[in-house]
């Protein structure tokens, strides 16, 4: 009966751990979720002004771009360098005619926040 007793309390011992791991996962993926959008969308901020015409480098979109990086740290710096390397793949790929995945989804004439949206898929 003690091996009994004793198998139950190991068992219940690794099941709050497996949940505590399961839980910590799906806290980062959410918290990962979240830093994708906050990129995406300060992305598309970026991109809505510069259609719009507002001066480059203003006082507010620096201090969103400089409370995005604090917020998410260096990795949010090098997802958005990524994501220039891969628009600028786009652009040479387009200039060259090679066909390319965003204009077989997207077509030919797709805006630039189709675009954004589909390379910064969250």
């Amino acid at each position: 009966m003690f091996k009994w007793i004793r198998k139950l309390t190991i068992d219940a011992s690794r099941n709050a751990k497996l949940d505590a791991e399961l839980q910590e996962i799906l806290t980062e993926g959410q918290r990962t979720h979240e830093s994708a959008l906050a990129i995406r969308d300060f992305l598309l901020k970026v991109l809505q002004e510069d259609q719009d015409g507002a001066e480059k480098f203003n006082d507010e979109i620096l201090t969103e771009a400089a409370n995005l990086i604090e917020e998410l740290g260096a990795g949010a710096f090098y997802w958005m360098a990524d994501i220039a390397v891969q628009m600028t793949n786009l652009a040479k790929c387009a200039l060259a005619d090679v066909p390319t995945n965003v204009e077989a989804e997207l077509g030919k004439h797709a805006s630039a926040q189709e675009i954004i949206k589909l390379v910064v898929r969250v």
